[in-house]
């Protein structure tokens, strides 16, 4: 038994002793092992300030050269530019790309936390989502999306996923509307034309349910000659402050307080469609600086808060406000309050109008001049959105790309 127990031992110190120890990769050799990182090493390198601490349980976005090739005009970011961008691609949290299932998205804080770019509590977001093929996509500011090539090369604190895509920093309301977002622009507009853009910008966490420009026009008569007050109101009530509510969050016959004194809209969710109140949701999760955008085929009433769809139609649901003069028959119409936004580079603003149909459906609000409901014409600023609050430079910087 003696002699028995002996060689047991034995044999494990043997083992131990023989058995190579398995070491864990620094990040600077896990990216010097894929050949087309060339790029984001040398970034990674020149940048030890963010690189060379990082905490445990973390994941690295990485871009591949390609990316920068197809970004064009990486060079043209300041430094403080850089860092932003850097900081977005690490995400707090250790995913691993098999654990997200097939349709559906993790809504990821990242290290962006500097509020000159971003007033998102716990850092700027990045969503992933796995598709139906299996990939899975990562979606940053301007829809800018990049697929995973490489998954899950482990290093010492965390995984690396190899994307084909550099993910664009998210900018205020003001600049994604008139860059990526046209469909936007009435809203945007409406909220210059009452002076609750910078009110807006100084929110954190904000969600916005903001209806496309089709919306505004099929009521364009209507809001022709709205009080200035009333039409605040309006606006107010398709913002909820301090509530990022992710469109998968949006539960049926939950409600979110708005910023019209805490007046509650409410959702409704019916086989793949998603309501609020009467309105439904055609464009989820639109990342801004200080949280999200929804976009939805129509303008809500702060005074009709129990309005409801109906979910039979098989076509788009009625407004709730009555609309006046010919904009609902589907004659174009300019898109009201778009002359309020200000100028970015030169006078006069190229105003956007869109023909709607009978259901109120437009074009992304390009065109000749539009109609203001009683307010002032645009304002030349020579930056889009100058002194309305955190972001703007991020905006102007942003804008050759």
């Amino acid at each position: 038994m003696v002699r028995w127990l002996s060689s047991a031992l034995l044999a494990v110190a043997s083992t131990l002793l023989f058995t190579p120890v398995v070491q864990a990769a620094d990040l600077e050799s896990v990216l010097a092992g894929q050949a087309n990182l060339t790029t984001f090493r040398g970034l990674v390198k020149n940048h030890t300030d963010i690189f060379a601490n990082l905490p445990q349980g973390i994941t690295i976005a990485a871009p591949n050269d390609n990316a920068f090739m197809k970004l064009g005009n990486w060079e043209t970011y300041n430094e403080s530019m850089v860092v932003a961008t850097l900081k977005y691609h690490i995400l707090k949290q250790t995913i691993d790309m098999p654990s997200i299932k097939k349709g559906d998205s993790i809504w990821a804080s990242t290290s962006l936390t500097d509020e000159k770019f971003s007033t998102v509590t716990g850092g700027q977001r990045l969503i992933l989502t796995k598709q139906p093929g299996g990939e899975v996509v990562f979606t940053s500011g301007f829809a800018t999306r990049g697929t995973v090539l490489v998954e899950d090369l482990k290093f010492d604190n965390g995984l690396v996923q190899v994307i084909d895509s550099v993910m664009r920093v998210p900018e205020t309301l003001d600049s994604t509307a008139r860059s990526a977002y046209h469909d936007l622009t009435a809203f945007v507009g409406a909220l210059y034309a009452t002076d609750l853009m910078s009110e807006l910008a100084r929110q954190k966490d904000v969600t916005i349910f903001a209806p496309r420009n089709a919306a505004f026009q099929q009521l364009a008569g209507t809001f022709e000659n709205m009080d200035k007050e009333k039409l605040k109101r309006i606006l107010r009530y398709h913002i909820v402050p301090g509530n990022l509510t992710h469109v998968w969050e949006l539960k049926n016959a939950s409600s979110l307080a708005s910023a019209d004194n805490g007046n509650k809209l409410t959702i409704t969710r019916h086989t793949n469609y998603i309501f609020v109140n009467a309105a439904e949701i055609i464009q989820a999760d639109i990342l801004i600086s200080n949280g999200l955008v929804h976009m939805i085929d129509n303008v809500l009433s702060p005074d009709l808060s129990d309005s409801r769809p109906d979910v039979t139609l098989t076509t788009a649901q009625p407004p709730v406000f009555t609309p006046t003069g010919a904009t609902a028959t589907g004659t174009t119409v300019p898109t009201p309050f778009a002359s309020n936004l200000p100028c970015t580079v030169s006078c006069p603003v190229t105003q956007p109008t869109a023909a709607p149909t009978a259901t109120g459906a437009g074009g992304d609000g390009q065109g000749a001049k539009s109609s203001n409901a009683g307010v002032a014409p645009a304002r030349c600023t020579g930056l889009a959105g100058a002194g309305v609050g955190i972001g703007l430079a991020v905006g102007a910087m942003m804008a050759v790309l």
